[in-house]
């Protein structure tokens, strides 16, 4: 029988991997060896010679068994096996592997000194409870190790190995400790890297991953290619899928998951993920969820976009997903309605364009009809045109797909005549797509998606009838997708009236700054803000060109514009609503491509605009709320890319003290004394903490409150009569 004490364990196998198919060995950048043990092929393995093929020899019968000085564990007896059939140099030692055809049970292995019976034919119900079923080696085994050395201690393998049955154990293949010849410690394994971003980039002469270019410390069985990581050796079998059939596809059938509503499948990575290592992620990353929601991606890969479609993300910039994209894109996909609120600057555009672009592809696939199948709302013209600008680009060489762009202030025959060009996604501001519907110049009966970006002021009143006139005229089964970095609770109240069953998603801190952004609060009194922004243009440290200035009136806009190039010589421009559409238009392209040093501005640049290049934002009228403070900071910081918001405040926009307090103090950020100091401040105060405390009080009867309930209660059955 087999002696217990030979070694501990045959074979390790990598945890945390549940859906990963087929073993996946630890590479060397050395050497480069294999040990394959091939289904339905006999091999038999002596110490000096392998015997020609031909039948197999009867079994021997009783011979003595040598006990060997020094018992050789099973790693050195591999130590020169390569693919094929060559001799082992090994001594005192011979090892028989027999595998049955189409059943993959190996013979018992006879070593001397080690198993003290000969071999013998076992059926396959024996083989299964004897006790030699510890030393099988996994059909598919493929391990690449270093040379060894005369003496030198076997290396430990780390091998994934998935049963379409039972799942196998983790073992490692160490020396038994009776049968070393001296003390030697065990190199510790790491476990198997799961990202391909944890990943070292390879040194000169190392094998190179065949998927992302890390090292490719390991190998993919299935496909024989080097690897870095499990995500890139599923990515690897997902591509050998897609054309020919996986060797091993035997062992997939109960890995592939199941077809999700909206044609989006979960990536094998993204469903061998524990619950638990999802829930760390989104937590790492400051992402909250509620409702049924599927899984995060962890890549764009991850989404089974088309090929073009990658491309063009890969072309415009978008190498890894953000994580409001990381958590929307499945979402959108899977055509789940969403309610999601993310820093401005944080990549939501992206997040509903591609769920877009894709229901519009699936739809062409399905029919031929001439109506768009996705619409996207938007607030002002100049956030409508530049997300048309990102669809043009994500959909370039896409068959069949073109975008319309409806907003006022531009001539409306060419609007007209573009949507009867079998238009896929209209990009649209309410009151221009109402002007076209009464005219029914399009039909929105085929619309799937429906986008409505900046919900908190879209939802508000002068846009708030508009865009339900426009919901009325959906079809009854159609995807909502709401998305703003500031959601209030009675607007988020309002859009759970619209959504059927929705996800809620909110990364970080909901209605507040952009973490990316410095925020500094000046205490500066009217008459001197021009001074003060003056010399913040001549400073050196803080002048960073073009810098973006708020007012709060258009003719303030064009006088604070005069003002600065007259006094400071800087290039510098005004922009408002009074000003034609193709001007602004003009003057947003020059912001974008650095012709103006200064541009003066309303609120019609304040929320959504994808300002890359600006890095220095000044308030010099404090925003009518809170929440356009918000988007106006946010101008600064877009992408991740740090930036400088400054805000003049001062008794004029006293209203704001406790609501300027209560979200920018936790940022950290330094409040001038005469703010802190303020009696306005200390009173709102003071009336807050009277209202918490009449909240408190609401629910509890008392003696005094008694008779006021119950006169309420008598006024309210007379208003009813």
């Amino acid at each position: 029988m087999c002696n217990p004490n030979a070694f501990q364990s045959l074979m390790g196998f990598a945890s945390g991997a549940a859906g990963q198919s087929g073993p996946i060995s630890r590479a060397h950048p050395v050497a480069r060896r294999r040990v394959t043990f091939i289904a339905g092929r006999a091999e038999r393995i002596e110490a000096t010679n392998v015997p020609p093929p031909g039948p197999r020899p009867p079994a021997p019968g009783p011979r003595p068994h040598p006990t060997p000085p020094h018992p050789t564990p099973l790693g050195a007896r591999l130590s020169e096996v390569v693919e094929g059939s060559k001799p082992v140099a090994n001594e005192g030692s011979s090892v028989m592997v027999m595998l049955q055809d189409h059943l993959e049970l190996l013979r018992p292995l006879w070593f001397s000194g080690f198993i003290k019976e000969p071999v013998e034919r076992f059926t396959a119900a024996e083989c299964v409870d004897h006790p030699a079923k510890t030393m099988f080696v996994p059909r598919s085994l493929k391990v690449k190790r270093v040379e060894e050395g005369e003496g030198q201690a076997a290396k430990k393998s780390k091998v994934l190995c998935d049963d379409a049955g039972d799942t196998e154990q983790s073992q490692e293949v160490r020396e038994d400790p009776e049968s070393t010849a001296g003390p030697e410690e065990e190199e510790e394994e790491e476990p198997v890297k799961q990202l391909s971003k944890v990943q070292r980039w390879p040194e000169p002469g190392e094998p190179v991953c065949s998927v992302c270019g890390r090292y490719g410390e390991y190998i993919c069985n299935e496909t024989d290619s080097d690897v870095c990581s499990l995500e890139c050796k599923a990515q690897n079998l997902q591509r050998l899928g897609l054309g020919a059939p996986a060797p091993a596809a035997e062992a997939l059938p109960s890995l592939q998951p199941e077809e999700q509503p909206g044609n989006y499948v979960e990536h094998p990575f993204i469903s061998s993920l524990r619950a638990e290592q999802v829930e760390a992620l989104q937590h790492q990353l400051g992402i909250a969820v509620s409702g049924p929601a599927v899984r995060p991606i962890v890549e764009f890969e991850h989404c089974g976009f088309p090929e073009t479609l990658n491309a063009n993300l890969a072309r415009l910039g978008y190498l890894s997903p953000t994580p409001v994209q990381m958590e929307m894109l499945p979402q959108g996909l899977v055509g789940k309605d969403v309610l999601a609120a993310a820093d401005t600057g944080s990549g939501k555009t992206a997040a509903f364009l591609l769920p877009v672009i894709m229901a519009a592809l699936r739809e062409n696939k399905k029919t031929s009809a001439q109506q768009p199948t996705g619409l996207i709302l938007t607030p002002t013209r100049e956030l409508a045109i530049q997300i048309e600008g990102q669809a043009r680009e994500l959909v370039m060489g896409l068959p069949n797909m073109r975008t319309a762009l409806l907003v006022g202030g531009m001539p409306l025959p060419p609007q007209l005549h573009r949507l009867k060009q079998s238009i896929q996604v209209i990009i649209a501001t309410p009151g221009r797509l109402l002007e076209i519907l009464k005219q029914e110049a399009v039909s929105l009966c085929g619309v799937q998606v429906v986008v409505v970006d900046e919900v908190d002021t879209m939802l508000k009143m002068g846009f708030q009838q508009q865009v339900l006139d426009i919901l009325e005229k959906m079809p009854s089964e159609h995807q909502t997708i709401l998305v703003s970095a500031t959601i209030p609770a009675g607007i988020e109240q309002l859009a759970g009236q619209f959504l059927q069953d929705p996800v809620r998603i909110t990364v970080g801190e909901m209605n507040q700054p952009c973490s990316n952004v410095r925020q500094i609060i000046l205490w500066v009194e009217e008459p001197s803000k021009k001074k003060k922004l003056f010399e913040i243009l001549n400073d050196g440290k803080l002048f960073q060109p073009p810098v973006l200035v708020f007012v709060d009136c258009r003719l303030g806009a064009d006088l604070l514009s005069n003002a600065v190039q007259t006094i400071t010589g800087l290039k510098t421009v005004a922009i408002h609503s009074d000003k034609v559409q193709c001007e602004r238009n003009q003057i947003l392209q020059g912001l974008l491509q650095d012709d103006y040093e200064v541009v003066v501005s309303t609120g019609v640049l304040g929320r959504g605009l994808d300002l890359v290049n600006v890095r220095l934002v000044v308030n010099f009228d404090m925003p009518p709320t809170m929440d356009e403070y918000v988007h106006q900071v946010g101008r600064a910081g877009r992408l991740g890319h740090q930036g400088t918001a400054i805000t003049f405040v001062n008794n004029s926009s006293s209203k704001h003290f406790l609501e300027l307090v209560r979200r920018v103090k936790p940022t950290g950020t330094l409040l001038p004394p005469q703010l802190l100091n303020s009696p306005y401040l200390n009173e709102q105060q003071r009336r807050e903490q009277l209202r918490n405390k009449q909240r408190a009080q609401q629910g509890v009867v008392t003696g005094k409150s008694l008779i006021d309930i119950i006169r309420k209660h008598d006024r309210c059955a007379l208003q009813k009569r």
